[in-house]
């Protein structure tokens, strides 16, 4: 597991610890029930107080992110889905009979299966994608960055704002990080439906500014102020005071321009991608996005395939 610290940073460890696995987990770096270092052991190889650690590790325990058990140590919590053996590959066949096999265990009738498939083919087609996040501020974001993939809305809510009313996910293919996905996951009945995709870590954008010289100014530009906080800490983490950081809302565009002539390289969403090239050279500009291709592609084949 590769993390770093900055102790001579203005950002609390805990914070910069927090971040860093909170986003290993979020694009699938580190796997659902996959074993991380014991408290002491991590505490050791930074060179840290065994609290920080242990705050850290009960912040991400509390959000659902990890499991810390008395004997087993602490993992990263499971996704609530089945994981076959990565070794194992089953045709169809071979897991359609499986699957009737356990449900004449479970004393369920051939009739019993057949309305299953009834019930599958008169569900409504899927008009809508719900993109479910946590963070409000990362909601124009996403709706951003994804809708132009689309031919059908992208809409955005909250965990608790999906499950005020569960009956909106009828007709919608439901797309979420495993960062938020135990929020909600058991109210979702059709799994077919519910697309669990990693958010990007972006280890390109995050290399550039580890090349950053001394003394350096990294412009920050986004729609969400929670995006730029998360990046800051990361940053933190890496650089120290060695890259100093100034965070500007898109909209801004007065500072924009008067940083172009000042920040030796700027980090922006897609969302900003349109302001921020009217004034920054593109050898200072690198643009980060939440979703690779490959999740796109991945919502787009299961729209495909079930919707």
């Amino acid at each position: 597991m590769k993390i770093s610290i900055n102790k001579e940073s203005s950002i609390p460890i805990r914070d910069q610890l927090i971040e860093q696995l909170g986003l290993s987990i979020a694009s699938g770096s580190l796997r659902p029930h996959e074993k991380l270092p014991s408290i002491r052991a991590l505490a050791d190889r930074l060179g840290v107080h065994y609290s920080t650690i242990t705050a850290a590790y009960n912040h991400l325990a509390d959000v659902g992110l990890l499991e810390i058990r008395q004997g087993s140590g602490v993992r990263v919590a499971a996704s609530g889905r089945r994981v076959e053996s990565e070794n194992t590959e089953l045709s169809m066949d071979e897991m359609f009979f499986d699957f009737l096999a356990r449900a004449s265990e479970k004393g369920y009738s051939y009739k019993d299966v057949q309305h299953c498939f009834a019930s599958l083919a008169k569900r409504a087609p899927v008009s809508k994608v719900i993109v479910v996040d946590g963070n409000k501020d990362f909601h124009p974001l996403i709706e951003s960055e994804l809708s132009p993939h689309f031919e059908i809305p992208v809409h955005c809510l909250l965990p608790q704002e999906l499950l005020s009313d569960i009956k909106q996910v009828e007709d919608a293919l439901v797309v979420s990080s495993l960062y938020h996905l135990f929020t909600f996951q058991k109210h979702i009945k059709d799994l077919t439906r519910l697309v669990a995709c990693n958010i990007e870590p972006a280890r390109n954008e995050l290399e550039a500014v580890n090349h950053l010289p001394k003394l350096s100014l990294l412009a920050l530009v986004s729609v969400s102020p929670h995006l730029m906080q998360m990046a800051g800490k990361l940053v933190a983490a890496m650089r120290g005071e060695e890259v100093a950081v100034r965070a500007v809302l898109r909209d801004d565009e007065t500072e924009i321009k008067y940083l172009v002539k000042h920040a030796d390289m700027f980090l922006c969403d897609s969302a900003s991608k349109e302001v921020v090239s009217k004034y920054v050279p593109a050898s200072k500009l690198h643009i980060f996005n939440l979703y690779s291709q490959g999740t796109i592609q991945l919502i787009k084949d299961r729209l495909a395939k079930w919707g």
